[in-house]
Parts: structure tokens; C-alpha cells; sequence
């Protein structure tokens, strides 16, 4: 039997901007979630602060690992992360960073 070392699975908010069509009707922007990208949650235990690539300091909760060829984010994009048992979670991505083994996302 092989151990899953990325048991969770990670989705992204993609939003649609809201738009004008050619009878002159505003249709809504669209958000939906995309993705099923494999992880491991980390929880951080008790709120943790870091200072960020653009250089602000932000608290975060936990840390999600990644593959390294994962899609970039972004500080403010939206998650889901769906944990075994079926639980969701929603976070805000409070930084982001990638090197040759992983990447981690700070939420």
C-alpha cells in the first residue's frame, strides 16, 4: 500500500468579469471554483506572521504544500481546499512561493 503524501486537494476562484452584449443587457460577472490540484495542509496551530515577497507583513493560518510545477497565485486570490472527510475550507491566499522541490501557499 502507498501513502498519499498530498491527501487534499486545492481549487481556485476564477471569476468572469460582468459584461455589456450587443442588445445593451448587463450580464453579471461569474465566479466559480476550477482545479483539483493535490496538497497538504499544514495548520499553523495558533495564528502565524510572516513577511511576504512584496514586503508586507500579513498573518496567515496555515501553509499548504504544493507541487512545484503547480499554477501561480496570487496574494488575495481565493481557495478551497477540500480535506479528507469532506470538509471545505475557504481562504484568502496571503503569499506564495516555489523552489525546485515545492511550493507553499500561505493562507
Amino acid at each position: 500500500m502507498i501513502l498519499d503524501d498530498r491527501p487534499h486537494k486545492l481549487q481556485y476562484l476564477v471569476t468572469t468579469p460582468g459584461y455589456e452584449d450587443d442588445n445593451g443587457d448587463y450580464h453579471q460577472d461569474e465566479s466559480h471554483y476550477e482545479g483539483d490540484i493535490p496538497c497538504r495542509h499544514v495548520t499553523n496551530g495558533k495564528a502565524g506572521e510572516r513577511e511576504f515577497e512584496d514586503g508586507v507583513v500579513r498573518t496567515y493560518s496555515a501553509i499548504i504544500r504544493l507541487d512545484a510545477d503547480c499554477r501561480e497565485f496570487s496574494i488575495g486570490d481565493k481557495v478551497r481546499l477540500s480535506l479528507l472527510g469532506g470538509i471545505e475550507r475557504e481562504y484568502e491566499v496571503k503569499g506564495f512561493n516555489r523552489n525546485q522541490m515545492y511550493a507553499r501557499l500561505w493562507v
